[in-house]
């Protein structure tokens, strides 16, 4: 008679062991990341703390300069660009060279770059600077997948990738939160709105340069010839033709969608609720804390739904949040919306990521890394010029419409391409088919 009741007084304690166990074996895996892989993750840490408080005050800087959006976006166009023209050449140095000194000069001329862009208010002085610094930045952003796979096993690749985009998460919430706060602090030292931008940006380069430290501990070993060899050839593009092609496709529609909004969010809270940098600061801080929720529970994800579904699920889920963010004018909706929204259709980048290098052959992972990161840009080198003439132009809630309308398309497209690209194992395991890779 007793029986169930008992039974069901069990599930507590079940469910707890279940999560003790769930913590236990992820830390497991942590413990299994090589020296190489912690370091990076270290230097990366401090280049992502720059890149987001770039990404939180950059366009509010230009905007209060006198800059109008259709302006802004084309200063995150010819970024896009250099990142575009260079992430092919990229790819075969990062094959041919030593992985160290690549990284240390990508992150000392991104820094030159980055604080030459602040020191300027000449319009076309900004643009090539721009341009500089994403040639510069885009070595250490091609270099981070080939480094992974070399540096790691496949039982923690997975979680690699996830904790490096955590690692980049945790670092845009101390950048978003100390971002906001040192611009208003400054502001109300100076009584210069600008000087207080000025001043937090080059805070945020200094912190960038600190990467040089954990990089310069590195012990990358020099490229095997087999890795020098030139990572393509006609026979190969030929033979691998479609799967390039639709890692790219799906990429650049991702990026279309992301690049005509994202880069432009600030300034949403900024023209439609006249938030602060400091309020902003602290709803990105929000946005980052749900992403570093959804990249690390990402593996679990994956390991019960797919790589492939976890990416089309999560990215499907975001959409009527950013439906409320298009239409509402009250900030609270706005601001859960974004949060949510953030922390669902990001958790997905680590695992397309780790999918692109687990259907890679090792001596063509550093040009898938780098087709797709040429989709990425090129696709934002478009959508973020186009973005702000319509965001200038129409306003936030035509151009959000648009973006929506192209993440549905992408999810589809991800779908239909990858979808029988792995299955489960007897063990029940999500597996990649061998036959994809070949």
């Amino acid at each position: 008679m007793h029986e169930g009741p008992e039974s069901s007084q069990n599930y507590p304690d079940i469910r707890t062991s279940r999560i003790v166990e769930a913590v236990k074996n992820y830390i497991g895996i942590l413990k299994l990341f090589s020296k190489n892989v912690r370091l990076y993750l270290i230097g990366s840490f401090l280049m992502g703390i720059n890149f987001q408080v770039f990404l939180l005050l950059l366009n509010l800087y230009l905007k209060d300069a006198g800059f109008v959006e259709s302006e802004i976006g084309l200063v995150g166009s010819t970024r896009a660009m250099g990142m575009t023209m260079i992430a092919i050449p990229a790819a075969f140095l990062l094959n041919r060279l030593r992985l160290k000194p690549i990284l240390i000069a990508s992150v000392t001329l991104f820094a030159l770059f980055s604080f030459l862009i602040i020191s300027t208010l000449d319009y076309n002085l900004i643009l090539s600077f721009s341009f500089l610094s994403g040639v510069s930045f885009v070595f250490y952003r091609v270099a981070s997948g080939p480094f992974f796979m070399r540096n790691s096993t496949r039982k923690e690749r997975t979680h690699i990738f996830s904790f490096s985009f955590g690692m980049m998460i945790l670092a845009g919430m101390a950048g978003s939160l100390g971002a906001g706060k040192m611009t208003v602090w400054i502001e109300q030292i100076t009584g210069d709105l600008i000087l207080g931008y000025q001043y937090t940006l080059y805070t945020g380069i200094f912190l960038s340069l600190l990467a040089l430290i954990p990089f310069m501990f590195l012990k990358a070993k020099a490229p095997t010839p087999k890795e020098k060899q030139v990572p393509f050839s006609f026979k190969m593009i030929k033979a691998r033709s479609k799967f390039y092609s639709k890692m790219f496709s799906v990429t650049f529609l991702m990026g279309m969608g992301a690049g005509l909004v994202i880069p432009f969010l600030n300034l949403y809270f900024k023209s439609r609720f006249e938030s602060t940098p400091d309020d902003i600061g602290l709803y990105y801080f929000f946005v980052q804390c749900a992403m570093l929720v959804g990249s690390l529970s990402a593996p679990e994800f994956a390991r019960k739904f797919g790589l492939v579904n976890t990416v089309v699920y999560a990215q499907l889920l975001s959409i009527p949040f950013f439906l409320m963010m298009s239409y509402t004018y009250l900030l609270p909706v706005a601001v859960v919306a974004f949060v949510l929204r953030g922390g669902l259709v990001n958790s997905g980048w680590p695992i397309v990521s780790n999918l692109s290098m687990e259907l890679s052959d090792k001596n063509e992972q550093a040009l898938v890394n780098a087709l797709m990161m040429i989709a990425w840009t090129s696709s934002w080198m478009v959508s973020s010029a186009v973005g702000g003439t319509l965001i200038e132009k129409y306003g936030f809630t035509f151009t959000m419409n648009i973006t929506i309308c192209l993440y549905v398309v992408s999810s589809v497209a991800f779908n239909f391409f990858f979808r029988n690209t792995e299955k489960k194992d007897e063990s029940g395991n999500w597996v990649i088919l061998s036959e994809n890779k070949s």
